[in-house]
């Protein structure tokens, strides 16, 4: 019974090896047929080829990098760099097959314009191989690219900063100069307000008690008139006082209507952010 079960276990695993050693020998085949249409460069062939050769065996690390090399040429970087990292994590890999590896990855971000990465991965295949000239070229590039890129970025930065800064400083002189507006706002007001006194100012009547033209009851308003000969009667002194009296009173409401002004404008003035 024990040689029985001793020739059905080696009969497995026979039968096991037979069925690896065909899936890659047949994994094989598709591979040399990936890499003819690789040659005349028909991509599309050569993917169709490597991606049977890794149905019959996932672990080929020729099929994946040859695979990573087609999607590399139809510029598909992420699914390519996703086959030479099937490669670089095989344990059964080679330090030249790892390198290799390293090198299509770092150059793929060189080709999109990413030097930091491609900085890491150049790198890591010098690591494996330091005398291959092709990745110091690649690597020495990205190292070079990357540089121009960090000038760049701080140029930028520096000119961003210098554009604020002059923002700032505009809205600053625009803050000042309104609040200057804002303190000479009433100024105007108060000469026109003068100068309409001015021109407002009463002619004496002929009688000494004739009411003048203007219509704001100011100082100039209340000048006694040159004498006439008119009418100098109590009842014309009487209304004199009475226009005297009345002029005085408009003219402490002005007067207390101007502080009540200047004072709100003081207030306004400080309340301004000081930037």
């Amino acid at each position: 019974m024990s040689m029985i079960k001793h020739i059905l276990l080696i009969f497995f695993l026979t039968s096991l090896n037979s069925i690896v050693f065909s899936q890659k020998s047949e994994a094989k085949d598709y591979i040399i047929a990936g890499n003819q249409s690789y040659q005349i460069k028909d991509y599309a062939k050569a993917e169709i080829q490597f991606k049977n050769a890794l149905r019959e065996d996932n672990t080929s690390i020729k099929a994946n990098y040859n695979l990573g090399n087609t999607l590399y040429h139809q510029q598909r970087y992420d699914e390519a760099r996703a086959h030479y990292d099937k490669v670089i994590q095989n344990p059964s890999a080679s330090k030249a097959d790892k390198h290799k590896a390293f090198h299509n990855i770092g150059k793929s971000y060189l080709d999109q314009n990413n030097p930091e990465k491609a900085v890491v991965n150049l790198k890591e295949a010098l690591k494996l191989n330091p005398y291959d000239e092709e990745t110091r070229y690649n690597y020495a590039l990205a190292r070079k690219l990357l540089e121009q890129q960090q000038e760049e970025k701080d140029q930028n930065d520096q000119e961003n900063s210098d554009e604020k800064n002059q923002k700032d400083k505009g809205d600053q002189d625009q803050q000042g100069q309104d609040q200057e507006d804002q303190q000479g706002g009433d100024q105007p007001n108060q000469q026109g307000q003068n100068q309409n006194n001015q021109n407002g100012q009463q002619k004496g009547g002929q009688n000494g008690n004739e009411e003048g033209e203007g219509n704001l009851p100011l100082q100039q308003q209340i000048t006694k008139g040159s004498p006439g000969k008119g009418n100098t009667s109590s009842q014309g002194n009487a209304e004199y006082h009475e226009s005297l009296l009345e002029a005085l009173r408009q003219q402490e409401q002005e007067t207390l209507k101007r502080i009540i002004s200047q004072k709100a404008q003081k207030v306004r003035v400080n309340t301004e952010k000081d930037w």
